[in-house]
């Protein structure tokens, strides 16, 4: 087999394993674009319910010093009704006032409180269902890909050892430059040289439809198992047929004749 043919058969083999690591790849990178949506959410989540947790206990805390204060308010009042003597219930009356004072605070800041906590409770309720459902296309991507390794997990195994064969088929060179183009070109790392006008001498990759010098286009031609390749792309090069100059019939018609009459007797 030609340098070509064998660069041929491995492209044939690399598209087929290059397809398939894609569909992991893409069936991969569903799933982990939906974890981190995922993980996002779940993130804002906790920070909520810790969040709640917090106010929760500053309620609490709010609340057993307001019963402290209302235990206090229920003594000074006991003691007000049985106390005779004026200077006594005069203070026992402002301490009343300030303790009354302080209680009404803390039930504004109780109440602010009690609405932070029904807020912050609307706000996780309302992020239930994009958890929900983002965890669910998190689950239906990975579903997707177990499936696939599933059904092409053994396939790609023995593409794979195909393509290890027919790589080992090129020179080290060869097989560089075909790595190279075909991660360049996502997999399709040979390009037919297009004939634009051969009489102009005027050629293209097939490729990128880059222009091609006629270097290129007769080193080409030549088949003589010199790998060439696109400037602009890094493609191989190749070509299935090989055309006639215009002027080559000519020649071969005036190089017979002269085989003929060597003298030009006629």
């Amino acid at each position: 087999m030609s340098l070509i043919s064998h660069l041929r058969a491995l492209h044939s083999v690399d598209s087929l394993v290059r397809g398939i690591k894609t569909r992991f790849d893409n069936a991969d990178s569903d799933r982990r674009r939906h974890q981190t949506q995922v993980d996002l959410l779940a993130g804002k989540r906790r920070d909520q319910e810790a969040q709640l947790r917090q106010i929760q206990a500053t309620v609490a805390n709010l609340e057993l010093e307001d019963g402290t204060f209302k235990a206090r308010l229920e003594t000074l009042r006991a003691e007000l009704n049985s106390s005779a003597n004026p200077r006594q219930y005069n203070a026992l009356r402002d301490e009343l006032k300030v303790i009354e004072g302080k209680r009404d605070e803390l039930a504004e800041r109780i109440l602010a409180q009690m609405e932070n906590q029904e807020k912050l409770k609307t706000e996780m309720a309302a992020s239930e269902a994009p958890l929900s459902d983002r965890t669910r296309l998190r689950d239906m991507a990975k579903a997707a890909l177990d499936e696939a390794k599933a059904e092409l997990g053994g396939r790609l195994a023995e593409l794979e050892a195909q393509r290890e064969r027919a790589a080992a088929n090129l020179k080290e060179e060869a097989r560089e430059a075909f790595d190279e183009a075909a991660d360049r070109n996502e997999g399709e790392a040979l390009a037919e040289v297009t004939i634009v006008s051969l009489r102009h001498r005027e050629f293209a990759c097939g490729g990128c439809n880059a222009e091609l010098p006629l270097d290129a286009y007769s080193r080409v031609a030549a088949q003589n198992e010199q790998l060439v390749t696109c400037m602009s792309c890094g493609r191989i090069l190749f070509m299935d047929n090989i055309p006639e100059r215009p002027d080559a019939k000519k020649k071969a018609a005036a190089k017979k004749e002269a085989a003929i009459d060597p003298d030009g007797l006629g």
